[in-house]
């Protein structure tokens, strides 16, 4: 009779490929109204050293679409919770006024409201409603976590204006990753203008997470 001699190697091959066969995806839901807009087409990086700054590309095909990646030398749990306010990521570079709402939805783990006029021979005005969630991980301590904007109410001089920001953590713990997703369709409208404000909004989370101010518009 034949004797089988089933050695460390093979009992190891063996739970490997027995894992590989148990091995699905697993679907991680977004927070309702926080599914992000699309994928960043700009790569990752996979490991460190990890440097500040935003790289951005673009798409105009059918409406302004821009795609910003950048990282920022901080926590997750610092970013996050500095990031939770409007002061870095309403647009005041480019509009004259902005009128807050603070934590008008509280289906949302934060949110608020920002009316915008802008005074450039018309008066434009409009609302920007922000929403943020974590996806995984708590609040307290996220590894992934998203912030939504949309045009809800306006000039018909904006015909849509919406993003999405990811925050997620590195393997780094100390570092933070922040993609970008800006669409807009908009009279008179330019990529370089979202791009700027795209850059800004960086800058200015960079700032907070880092315990400064928001800083001066270009």
């Amino acid at each position: 009779m034949n004797q089988r001699i089933l050695t460390a190697s093979t009992s190891a091959l063996l739970a490997g490929a027995a894992l590989v066969a148990c091995q699905h995806d697993v679907h991680t839901p977004f927070p309702s109204g926080l599914t992000p807009l699309e994928d960043n087409p700009l790569p990752e990086q996979m490991t460190g050293p990890y440097a500040e700054g935003l790289q951005t590309t673009s798409t105009d095909t059918d409406y302004i679409r821009v795609y910003g990646r950048g990282y920022v030398l901080v926590s997750p749990a610092v970013l996050w919770a500095a990031a939770k306010s409007p002061a870095p990521n309403i647009a005041v570079c480019s509009t004259n006024q902005q009128i807050i709402t603070d934590n008008n939805d509280p289906n949302y783990e934060y949110a608020f409201l920002v009316h915008y006029v802008v005074n450039n021979v018309l008066t434009v005005e409009w609302d920007d409603q922000w929403r943020f969630g974590t996806v995984d991980g708590t609040p307290a301590a996220p590894t992934l976590s998203i912030t939504k904007h949309q045009k809800t109410n306006g000039s018909s001089f904006i015909r849509l204006s919406e993003g999405t920001i990811q925050l997620a953590a590195t393997d780094d713990p100390n570092v933070s990753e922040l993609s970008f997703v800006e669409h807009l369709d908009a009279v008179s409208a330019s990529t370089a203008d979202v791009v700027k404000g795209m850059q800004h909004n960086y800058d200015s989370l960079v700032a907070v997470g880092h315990g400064g101010a928001v800083p001066a518009c270009p």
